[in-house]
């Protein structure tokens, strides 16, 4: 059987990620010397040619990354030989330039991508696997966060205490559904037996209440939402706080601020953390990072907002704190984010006004 070599530029040279997408440990030579048609540098990978899964996989994840293999030439040890190289696009790829080795972030956020990407290979083709690549690396950043937690439970309990035997993906676009197998230790010490449950996966993402401590008027913006159509319901259209993914590589803070000019086009001067929390916990993945943040809200401050890219139609409206109370009084806002945010302020107000 004839292997095939692989010469893997950067960003896509980490030995533990492709030996990660191929599956099984690789044979690989260190890019240390290694040379391409003059000075580039890289990993040299090399693979059955076929029958291999090993090949395959790392084929498709390379398509996925718009890394088409291209016959070339490359020296590790002794003469020059026949590869296939690998480079990044030329241009951006999913909004993003990837000119040099993934720096520390990233490489988290790729090998957390893997599971996802090669888990629809042979049931969506590269294209539309790339398409989707800024929400899959969303939820692959939403889990390198989620794996930084230092939260304890008052149990003792903890993912140590999860067996989880089989994970599926039967839906996988914008956003993705896990049914997922596992058994966990009861608190009575004996074992649950396997479970079946299903999983909605979103990404972390802020939600931002906008306030005028000076005026003493908020913003909320206004627009259709899916979630309340699917209920039935006859009102879809909710006012709600600015509301937004946290891109791959963001902050939550930076997120806050940028999602703000987005949907409302202002420019906040603070940010004030409410909380972060999992708004529901029996099915749905999303975790939020709220804020009140600061803001100059005139007359006419209010206007329409929202990237036509993501077929955003938003409307923002400005009034006073006191209405925005009165309306969840009422039962007109029915968002969870902004009744939380808008107590949370209705107890702080004061401290923020003392506090600059």
């Amino acid at each position: 059987m004839s292997d095939t070599s692989f010469f893997v530029m950067p960003p896509f040279d980490d030995a533990d990620l492709v030996a990660q997408v191929c599956g099984a440990p690789v044979d690989h030579a260190s890019g240390a010397g290694t040379r391409v048609a003059g000075d580039r540098s890289g990993l040299l990978v090399t693979i059955p040619t076929a029958p291999s899964a090993a090949r395959d996989r790392l084929l498709f994840w390379l398509a996925v990354h718009d890394a088409q293999p291209r016959p070339g030439t490359a020296r590790a040890v002794g003469e020059p030989g026949p590869v296939q190289v690998c480079a990044a696009p030329a241009g951006p790829l999913a909004g993003r330039v990837f000119d040099g080795p993934l720096d520390d972030t990233w490489r988290a956020i790729w090998r957390e991508a893997v599971p996802e990407i090669m888990s629809v290979m042979g049931r969506q083709d590269s294209a539309t696997v790339r398409a989707r690549l800024p929400m899959i690396w969303s939820r692959a950043a939403s889990r390198v966060r989620g794996q930084g937690t230092a939260r304890r439970s008052l149990s003792g309990l903890d993912a140590r205490h999860v067996r989880l035997s089989a994970v599926d993906r039967p839906y996988a676009k914008f956003f993705t559904v896990e049914d997922m197998i596992y058994s966990h230790d009861r608190f009575d010490g004996t074992d649950s037996g396997p479970l079946e449950r299903a999983v909605f996966v979103g990404t972390d993402a802020v939600t931002v209440l906008p306030w005028d401590p000076v005026r003493d008027r908020v913003l909320v913006i206004e627009q259709m939402r899916a979630a309340p159509l699917a209920r039935a319901d006859p009102q879809p259209w909710l006012i709600e706080p600015v509301a937004g993914r946290i891109d791959p590589g963001e902050t939550p803070a930076d997120a806050a601020r940028r999602e703000t000019v987005e949907e409302a086009g202002l420019t906040l001067t603070a940010l004030h953390k409410v909380g972060e929390y999992y708004p529901t916990t029996g099915a749905f993945s999303e975790y939020l990072v709220s804020y009140v943040g600061i803001a100059d809200l005139p007359d006419g401050a209010a206007g329409q907002g929202g990237l036509a890219s993501e077929a955003e139609d938003i409307r923002g409206h400005v009034m006073p704190r006191a209405r925005l109370m009165d309306l969840i009084a009422d039962g007109q806002a029915p968002v969870g984010p902004l009744h939380l945010t808008a107590f949370w302020l209705a107890l702080n107000a004061d401290r923020l006004r003392q506090s600059g």
